[in-house]
Parts: structure tokens; C-alpha cells; sequence
């Protein structure tokens, strides 16, 4: 009998999840802190389909928002705990893994995987084929047939690949029977009831003589009594259970086997992924399949940057002055700098490189060092090897570097510019920056990185710094490395930028993105870096005093939930021992709260529900909160106090956020909490020096003023021309009253509705967020839609466009795409996704909106001379630092031109309103009319 073609189904998600979980305990993370576990488990799976099996038919599935089990059963899945951060950011680079081998994705909406699994495997069968799924869910197990087998990760050893036979052995089941199991002793990991009382011993025995479901209750009379009992009373939920269990096998999807044949994967683009995630043992086994594979060695296949780039050292004054000739007649410079940290204020220079072309790159040494005998450099050491003194170099670069006429462009060019002007050199222009113009065209890509931008666009492997430097406790700084080791790095920094530029801004140009590249992203460089180079001055001895009380504070607290959790003193800070204390002491009820393996969930959510219960849940959540503030904050922010500026220099991130917006570490000044009292003092540490003061200028409700002018709901437009509270308006609308009538609930729950919804909320969450009924909060927003239809045509408009075009835009025309959306183009997602699309078109105007009057503000504080600077940006409100005899003067010209900051300069149809304080400190401010 001739063989059967084999097709081989990955369960993205199960298998995403089981690896997370396998692997969270294994370090895995990059040198940048990026988890990836979860991808490094996924990876592994693929390269063992691809080296063990080579199949001809390959294909990987994943969930699409919620499933249709939910709308049967509710509390399916409920208890599972919501998918974790680092986690969700690892699915969209197994999405990019999964595209880099060229799978194909196989996605429903409001399907799960289990159930587009179960069509496609009885499809291939039907066609003659033999299926082999790979997943971590053992839900799967009701499949294995005569032509399905399942292989289940393990959490150590090789994968188990199970059959019919193999299941029989260890269940003592048919396959089918599984379906059954679940119905009769349910499944507490998606939180099938199954029937109360009745556990897997049982079940099994009852399956066994009796066969399924249907037979057992046709038999009860047959069945002991306590068993029976509890069957009888357990019939609707063990009916429930079945359907809940059952895998769906005759969805709405087709197999295409063309789409499905295995094809080459992209082997410098899956090396590259995997050198950007820092696989080191995996890119070796890469390069062994594929060796393997194709029969020639994996390295002959690649393009290594030193392979096409020439290195030219610069060691002596006449190299030097040919550079400056080079450079002074180019059309563009790339530049790049080399250091001792990332930290721009206190990074020391160790060499600059240069490109004026795609084929060479010149590399400046100026702080190289003698390497001690332990690895440590000697720090009393003149610099190594030949090198020319840094005086020299900088006073020769300036003149090129600040010449006006001459472009230039660098790889996060903030960065680069920071480091220089500590040098003495203020480069400009910045006429490009390739990780800002890779964000524009897709703000969500995970290739912002140099070297996997580079391998992505122009398939070519660069060095990896971790190559250079090495990792862990014996890693090097920079400036240990030997010249003629980082010159072919640093050379190839400089000269792949260069050659990115053209491909980039041709996709700039392609997508209609380069004007808003050009308009907002690229002046906004230098306003970033002067904001990063200014800082802001914190006041040390403030935050001494308040570490103090807040210590006190928590002592205070630990005592008292030591006394009201009777049993003396325990870890508050473990999960474990918390759960023990809540739920077993004190009794605490546990209907409908989230189960974690250590037992029932102790999160902020679960205490909040809990709050009513017991005085000692306010006191754990006010123990959490002082003492997040006290290590986050109020003892961290002296630490990052530059030792020479004196003063707290902030980084901002442009491509922080996939809206626009800004993201800021070192602090995170975004998360700095200020709706409460002692979380708001945190900002009475950061001061104005003498004779100067601190103002403050926000936008009013700018979101919801876009929303007004997008939506064009006359409602809203109406409110804002007369001046009214919004949500006070909104409210007395809703609710068939008059403003004055409005209580401060009513107020605060229209307030609530009105962000809400910007975000894609839904009655589910408005009922699970308030104290309505599911059917109340459907109620409230049906009649909001109705007061307020310009803002339901809204929602429903950015539904279809996106599942149209698979991405939406702000005012400005900056573009966010949604993979999953553009992927399958099913119009009946409910997903996160389409929640995002919803809200992105009004956060990232509000965004760019900030961002335009950041840039006119800059050139006008300039031309007007005043002692003003831009130094701290939060959200929708910007900070700076004024003379004190300027105040007036600042204050009008920074309100008028962020209230003038028009898209294409065309008005609103509702006025933009800056509200203005200033104060000593950034707490105790004053409103300024």
C-alpha cells in the first residue's frame, strides 16, 4: 500500500502557552529583558517538525478572539488566568517566526484552535492524508484516529507523539471516549463543571462499563446509589460539560493543501529572529538543518555585513584630514557612536564611525583601554593601540558634523546626538533615522532593532554585540574590546544605516507615511534630546523624608494585617501565604474569583471584589500600594540622579507605543500615580531651581474633543462650544435630565462610558467594571448610542474600514496595522484588535497633536530668547522650566500654540483647551486663568 502524505498542524496558541509555562522558570530572556521563553519552546517544536519529519503539508493555527463556548456557558475558561504581559508580547513574535518559515496561518474568528483543528484534520483524513497536530492541550487526544496521532511537549525529555493505541494504554479509553471523561468529572483548567462529586477513577470505571454518556443515564437504575444520586443531580451540567468538550469538526473553513505545502523557509530571516532573540544554541542547530537540508553549509548561504562592507581605521592625522574631505563633500553622512552604556548622560565616548556610501565605513578609536588581568579595564591605564587624541578628532568633525548643507542620518539617532553634544558637537540636520522611519511604516514591528531591521530588509547577518562583548558577569564595555575587533562592527553600524535609508524611504513614500515622518518624527529628535539633556531637578532630601514616613507607614500596616489575620506574622508579599490567610483562616468567600496554581488569585482585582469582606483586605491593598511607591519611586529616584548634572535626566521613547504616544524609563514618569494623596506627593520631589519655576500646561479632555470632531456627533460638538462639564453633559443627556441634576455617581459613571467606549468597551466590561447587571449596562449603552448616534456610526465606520484595510489612521494619517484583522479579513471578530482600531484613530491624533505643538513650541521659545525649556512631557501635558520674571510671557505663548496645534492646520470642529498652573514643585501648583 503506498504511503499516505502526511499534514502536520501546529496549535500556535496551546503550544505558545505550554512553552511559557514549561520554560518561565529558565531565565530566558535577552540582555534587553525581553522575555522568551514562550518563543524559544515554539522555536524548538518547528525546527523538529522541519528536521525529523519534512513535511510536505505544514500549517499552524491559532485562537481569534472569544469562542463561541462562551456564549454558551459563560464562566468557560473563567478561571483561567488572564494571558501574562510578557506573554502576549512573546505571541507576536512567534507570529513573526511563523511567517518567517513560511506556515501558513489557519484562524476563525470566534473559533478556537481546538475547533479548527478538529475540521481540518477530518478534511486532510477525508483526502487521503495521514495528520499529525503538535500541541500542548491534551484536549486534543479526542482526535487520534486510525490516521491522527498528537505529540505533547514535555517539560523535560523528548515529545511524546501519541496514537490510538498508546492512549488506550494509558487512559483505558477509546479516543472518543475523552469527550465523555470531561462531561462526567469535568475540566477545572477551562472550568468544565462536569458533574459534582464524580472524579476521573470514577468517570473512567463508568465509561468502561457502560460506554458514553448516553448510555450511562439510560442505565442509572444499574449504577450504586451515591454515584447515582449524583448523577441525576448533576445531569444538566454533565450534558453542558459534553457540549463544552466537544471539539468541533465541521466549521466553515476549507483546506487548501496548495496553500499548505511546506515551502523553504527564510533562512537569514529566521537567523536573524533568532540572533535578535539571543538563541545562540538554536541559530547553531538553524544552521545545521539547513545545512542538512540543502546540502551545503549553512554559513555560504549568508551575507555578513564585514563581507561587503570595507573597514577603514583612523589612526593618524592624515587618514583624518582625508575623511574630512570625504565628508565634507558628501551628499549624506551616517554616523554611529561607540561607548561604554547606554546610559547617553554618562556613557563614555570610546569611537565614533562614519559612512559617506553603502561600501565603506570608517571607524574613529578615541577611548580604547588596557584590559586588567581579571577583564577589568585599569582605569589609571593611557588608551591602547593607535589612536589619535579625542581633542583632535572632535575639533576635526565639527565643522562637517554641524554643517547645515550636509545631512545626516543615524540607527535612534536621540542616542547619538546625546553622546556628541556632551562632546562638544551639535550634529544637524537629522534628515533621517531608520528605527523611527521602520516604526512609522509599522509601529507594532518588532524588527526596530539595527541588526534585525537590517537582516529583514536587506538580508544581510551583522555582528551582534553580545558576540563582541560577551555575556553575563564577564561581559566587556566597549572600550575593553580591541580597535581592530570593533572596527568592523562599528564600521558596519555606520554603513548598513546607510544603506537602509533608501529602501526605507521608499516604503515611506509607498504608504503615504513619509509626510507624517517628515513632519512630526524627524524635528522631534532634537527636541527629544534637548529635553533629555536638560532634565529636571529632584529634590533628595524630600524623597529621604518621605521614605522614612512611608516606612512607617508599612510598619503600621504590617502589624495590623498581622492582627487581623490571626495567625501572627506571615510573608504578605507571598501569594501563597496570602491565600492561606484570606481564603483558609479568615474564611474569605471564593465564588467566581480567578484559581492560580497556588490557589485562588490574590491580584488587584480579586481584592477589590473582596473589600467588602474584611477590613484587612483595604489594609493589603494599601500595604501594596505604599510599598510599590516606596521602592518604585520615592528610593529608586534619587539613584538615577546624574553625579555631574545634578539632575534627573529622563529617556524618552518615540516608538513607545504603537498609538504615537510617548513612553518614558528611568523613571517611567507615566506611571507615576497621582489619584491618591501620597502617590501625588511623589511629584514634590521634582522642583525648579532658584529663580525659576515649574509650569504645567495640559490639554482638556483632548481625546474626547477628537472623538467629537471625528464622530461628528452633534451632542458632543454642542457641549464643548457651550463650555459644559462633558461628563456632567453627558450624563443629564443619558439620563433624560438637566446638568444641575446631576449627581456626582451619575457624573462619574458617564465619565467612565465616555473613555470607556473610546477603548472599545462593551457592555461585558461596563457591567464587571460597575455595579450593574450585564442586561442594566446593555441598556445604558444602547441608550447612549441613541442620545449620541454620531459616536455609535463612529464605532461601527472604524469596524468596517479596518476589516477593509486591515490597519486605521489619525488625523495625521499615521497608520497602525492589526495582524490577526489583516490575516483572515472575517468581518465577525470580536478580537482586542478591533478594540485597539477603535481607539488608536482617537489617542493618536491626540498624540500627534501633542507632538505638533512640542515642535512649534520649540522654535518659538528659540526665537523669542526666553529662559524656557521643555523638560518633562506626561501624557497630555507638557512641563517646563521658566525664568520667573518670564512666567506671564511663557505661559501665553505655550497655551496659545498648543491650542493652535491644528492637523494640516485645518480646525476642529471643537476648540482645543490648554489649562495652565505653575508652582516650586510639580504638586503644589497653582491655577494660572
Amino acid at each position: 500500500m503506498e504511503a499516505r502524505e502526511v499534514l502536520y498542524l501546529i496549535d500556535g496558541h496551546a503550544l505558545a502557552y505550554r512553552s511559557y509555562f514549561a520554560l518561565q522558570r529558565g531565565g530566558f530572556t535577552t540582555s534587553s529583558g525581553e522575555s522568551t521563553g514562550a518563543v524559544y519552546g515554539f522555536s524548538r517544536t518547528l525546527l523538529d517538525v522541519v528536521e525529523h519529519h519534512q513535511p510536505k503539508y505544514l500549517a499552524v493555527t491559532f485562537d481569534e478572539g472569544l469562542s463561541a463556548r462562551e456564549e454558551i456557558y459563560p464562566d468557560y475558561k473563567a478561571t483561567r488566568v488572564k494571558m501574562p504581559e510578557d506573554l502576549s508580547s512573546q505571541i507576536e513574535r512567534i507570529r513573526d517566526l511563523v511567517e518567517a518559515f513560511n506556515i501558513p496561518r489557519l484562524t476563525m474568528p470566534n473559533m478556537e484552535a481546538d475547533d479548527i483543528l478538529g475540521t481540518i484534520s477530518r478534511q486532510a483524513v477525508e483526502q487521503g492524508l495521514d495528520v499529525h497536530i503538535a500541541t500542548g492541550d491534551r484536549d486534543i487526544l479526542q482526535l487520534l484516529g486510525p490516521h491522527v496521532r498528537v505529540q505533547l511537549p514535555q517539560r523535560r525529555g523528548p515529545d511524546v507523539v501519541m496514537d490510538v493505541a498508546a492512549f488506550r494504554d494509558k487512559y483505558g479509553l477509546e479516543p472518543s471516549q475523552l469527550i465523555d471523561l470531561k462531561a462526567l468529572m469535568g475540566d477545572s483548567s477551562d472550568n468544565i463543571p462536569g458533574v459534582k462529586g464524580v472524579g476521573e477513577k470514577s468517570a473512567t470505571k463508568l465509561l468502561q462499563d457502560y460506554g458514553d454518556l448516553d448510555t450511562i443515564y439510560e442505565n442509572l437504575d444499574d449504577i450504586g446509589t451515591r454515584v447515582r444520586n449524583r448523577l441525576i443531580e448533576g445531569k444538566d451540567m454533565a450534558y453542558l460539560s459534553r457540549r463544552l468538550a466537544t471539539i468541533m469538526r465541521h466549521l466553515d473553513i476549507k483546506l487548501d493543501l496548495d496553500a499548505c505545502i511546506a515551502q523553504d523557509f527564510e533562512v537569514g530571516l529566521v537567523d536573524g529572529l533568532f540572533s535578535a532573540l539571543e538563541f545562540r544554541t538554536m541559530r547553531e542547530r538553524l544552521h545545521r538543518v539547513y545545512g542538512e537540508l540543502h546540502g551545503e553549509d549553512f554559513e555560504s548561504s549568508i551575507v555578513h555585513a564585514h563581507e561587503v562592507v570595507e573597514t577603514v581605521v583612523v589612526r593618524d592625522e592624515a587618514q583624518l584630514n582625508e575623511l574630512v574631505q570625504a565628508l565634507m563633500g558628501a551628499e549624506m553622512i551616517a554616523f554611529d557612536t561607540e561607548t561604554t552604556s547606554i546610559d547617553q548622560m554618562s556613557a563614555d565616548l570610546v569611537g565614533i564611525a562614519l559612512a559617506v556610501d553603502e561600501k565603506r565605513g570608517y571607524y574613529l578609536p578615541v577611548g580604547h583601554r588596557v584590559v586588567g588581568g581579571e577583564g577589568q579595564p585599569d582605569m589609571f591605564a593611557q588608551p591602547v593601540g593607535e589612536q589619535l587624541p579625542l581633542a583632535t578628532v572632535l575639533d576635526a568633525l565639527r565643522a562637517p558634523l554641524e554643517d547645515p548643507k550636509i545631512p545626516k542620518t543615524a540607527h535612534n539617532a536621540v542616542y547619538d546626538l546625546m553622546i556628541m553634544q556632551r562632546y562638544g558637537i551639535n550634529v544637524a540636520p537629522i534628515a533621517f533615522d531608520t528605527m523611527l522611519a521602520e516604526w512609522v511604516q509599522n509601529p507594532i514591528s518588532k524588527f526596530l532593532g539595527l541588526k534585525a531591521l537590517v537582516a529583514q530588509t536587506l538580508d544581510i547577518q551583522m555582528t551582534e554585540i553580545s558576540d563582541l562583548l560577551g555575556k553575563g558577569k564577564n561581559q566587556l564595555s566597549m572600550d575593553m574590546v580591541e580597535i581592530d575587533a570593533a572596527a568592523p562592527y562599528a564600521a558596519a553600524d555606520a554603513t548598513m544605516t546607510y544603506c537602509l535609508v533608501e529602501p526605507l524611504r521608499k516604503g515611506l513614500t509607498d504608504s503615504t507615511l513619509g509626510a507624517l515622518y517628515d513632519r512630526l518624527e524627524l524635528p522631534l529628535i532634537p527636541i527629544v534630546g534637548a529635553m533629555q539633556f536638560k532634565g529636571v531637578t529632584l529634590d533628595v532630601d524630600f524623597l529621604s523624608d518621605m521614605s522614612d514616613r512611608l516606612a512607617t507607614s508599612i510598619q503600621g500596616l504590617e502589624s495590623a494585617i498581622y492582627e487581623a489575620g490571626n495567625i501572627g506574622n506571615f510573608n504578605i508579599g507571598s501569594p501563597k501565604q496570602l491565600n492561606m490567610v484570606l481564603f483558609e483562616v479568615l474564611g474569605l468567600p471564593t465564588d467566581g474569583l480567578k484559581k492560580t496554581k497556588l490557589g485562588f488569585s490574590t491580584d488587584a482585582t480579586t481584592l477589590d471584589a473582596l473589600r467588602d469582606q474584611h477590613p484587612i483586605v483595604d489594609m493589603i491593598v494599601e500595604y501594596r500600594e505604599l510599598s510599590k511607591l516606596k521602592s518604585t519611586y520615592v528610593d529608586a529616584l534619587p539613584a538615577l540622579v546624574n553625579a555631574g548634572t545634578g539632575r534627573l535626566h529622563t529617556s524618552y521613547n518615540q516608538t513607545g507605543s504603537a498609538t504615537g504616544r510617548f513612553s518614558s524609563s528611568n523613571p517611567n514618569l507615566q506611571n507615576i500615580p497621582i489619584r491618591t494623596e501620597v502617590g501625588r506627593e511623589v511629584r514634590r520631589a521634582f522642583v525648579a531651581p532658584e529663580g525659576y519655576l515649574l509650569l504645567a500646561v495640559d490639554y482638556s479632555q483632548i481625546e474626547l474633543r477628537v472623538m467629537a470632531h471625528i464622530s461628528q456627533d452633534e451632542t458632543l460638538i454642542s457641549a464643548f462650544h457651550q463650555g459644559l462639564d462633558i461628563h456632567q453633559a453627558t450624563a443629564a443627556t443619558v439620563n433624560g435630565i438637566e446638568p444641575d441634576d446631576v449627581s456626582y455617581e451619575q457624573r462619574s459613571f458617564a465619565k467612565r462610558v465616555n473613555f470607556g467606549l473610546m477603548y472599545g468597551m462593551g457592555a461585558f466590561r461596563l457591567a464587571r467594571d460597575s455595579d450593574l447587571t450585564l442586561a442594566e449596562a446593555e441598556e445604558f449603552i444602547s441608550t447612549y448610542f441613541e442620545r449620541m448616534p454620531g459616536v455609535e456610526q463612529y464605532i461601527k465606520d472604524t469596524k468596517e474600514f479596518v476589516w477593509r484595510h486591515g490597519y486605521t489612521e489619525t488625523l495625521y494619517g499615521r497608520r497602525r496595522i492589526y495582524p490577526a484583522i489583516k490575516s483572515n479579513g472575517n468581518r465577525r471578530s470580536t478580537s482586542a484588535e478591533e478594540r485597539a482600531a477603535i481607539n488608536m484613530p482617537i489617542q493618536g491624533t491626540a498624540a500627534d497633536i501633542l507632538k505638533q505643538s512640542m515642535i512649534n513650541l520649540y522654535a518659538l521659545l528659540a526665537d523669542a530668547q526666553f529662559d524656557a525649556a521643555m523638560i518633562l512631557q506626561v501624557h497630555d501635558e507638557l512641563v517646563l522650566e521658566v525664568k520667573e520674571s518670564e512666567l506671564d510671557a511663557v505661559t501665553a505663548l505655550v497655551v496659545e500654540t498648543m491650542e493652535s496645534a491644528l492637523p494640516d492646520g485645518k480646525p476642529l470642529r471643537v476648540p482645543l483647551r490648554a489649562n495652565a498652573s505653575y508652582g516650586r514643585d510639580w504638586c503644589d501648583m497653582v491655577e494660572i486663568d
